[in-house]
């Protein structure tokens, strides 16, 4: 039986710092058949060098380059373009693929035929932290029921990395949305666990590279405290994630052509319960987080023209701190 050929799309944008050790890890995989399809966003730095340097150096390279910077998921879909084999996964250049990955994913996919896609533990390590906090995210997704699936991944998903740990079947990620708002990722797995059966490998997959000192448990965020230092200066994921998740959520549910209708309708009735479940008391802050939002505005052009002047300057970075330290407390 001949091995299928998995595609392995690596975007990336001024990423000459991790860009080798990041193909290093994928081109070590014990699962050798792969096309690794590099789509290089107009680095300004050495990452095209490094790459043509690899693309030399072993055939299943290949290297394109954006003649202009094109966004961050624009790249992300060209690279799912530009991929030939019937298997595909993203790998961001800061994260690093398990040598066993591709081979553990490539394996649950062919032992369950119907599956649209499988993940596995992911492993987080945040900044400063040696030891790695393994998110299994195992919920059972392989149910023939669309709505069955998604109540299921809803109520489960622990980690958005799931977006980086899963092997796609290609022609069923292409029938599928990968927006540009908040939750993509999230999003883009729950269309797929509408379309078909999601398979699970308890194998780690993905060591990802958080950017918070600590990952959060869930996969939206962790919630804030109201209090006016945070009603003021808080930015957008917490004043509308969860809002812009469910109601993006129901969209993407409801455009996915491919699945009947009834089935469709079921599926968004079953995120809409589950997720509002879940994230009520995070609904609930962000509907109060927007209501304050003229409020923050205004707050954000009054520090704005305090800069101005040396002693409004001095005023305005003495009521920042009292509430900084007030919001540490």
């Amino acid at each position: 039986m001949v091995a299928p050929l998995v595609s392995i799309g690596v975007p990336v944008y001024n990423g000459a710092r991790s860009i080798r050790q990041a193909l290093d890890h994928l081109l070590a995989q014990t699962y050798t058949h792969l096309e690794l399809v590099i789509c290089d966003n107009a680095s300004t730095d050495d990452t095209g060098t490094i790459c043509q340097e690899y693309a030399a150096r072993d055939a299943r390279v290949r290297y394109y380059r954006n003649p202009t910077n094109v966004g961050l998921i624009n790249n992300f879909r060209l690279a799912v373009e530009r991929s030939t084999g019937p298997y595909f996964t993203w790998a961001a250049v800061d994260d690093r693929k398990l040598p066993t990955a591709v081979e553990a994913c490539v394996r649950a996919l062919q032992a369950q035929p119907a599956a649209v896609m499988v993940h596995g533990t992911v492993l987080v390590q945040s900044p400063g932290r040696d030891d790695l906090v393994p998110f299994p995210n195992a919920v059972d997704l392989a149910m023939p029921d669309p709505a069955a699936r998604i109540r299921a991944f809803t109520a489960g998903i622990t980690h958005n990395a799931i977006f980086y740990a899963g092997l796609y079947c290609l022609e069923a990620l292409r029938q599928v949305h990968l927006g540009d708002g908040l939750g993509h990722d999230y999003l883009l797995c729950l269309q797929m666990c509408l379309l078909g059966p999601v398979a699970y490998t308890p194998t780690p997959t993905v060591i990802y590279a958080e950017r918070r000192p600590r990952p959060n448990d869930n996969p939206m965020y962790t919630p804030l405290p109201i209090t006016l230092g945070n009603l003021l200066c808080t930015g957008r994921l917490q004043r509308r994630k969860c809002w812009m998740v469910l109601l993006r959520g129901c969209y993407e549910l409801a455009r996915l052509q491919r699945v009947p209708w009834p089935e469709r309708r079921r599926g968004i009735w079953a995120h809409v319960t589950t997720f509002c479940q879940r994230y009520h008391n995070r609904l609930a802050r962000e509907v109060i987080f927007q209501g304050c939002e003229p409020l923050a505005w205004l707050s954000l052009c009054i520090w704005r023209l305090a800069q101005r002047w040396t002693l409004t300057a001095a005023l305005a970075r003495k009521a920042h701190t009292r509430l900084t330290l007030r919001h540490n407390a």
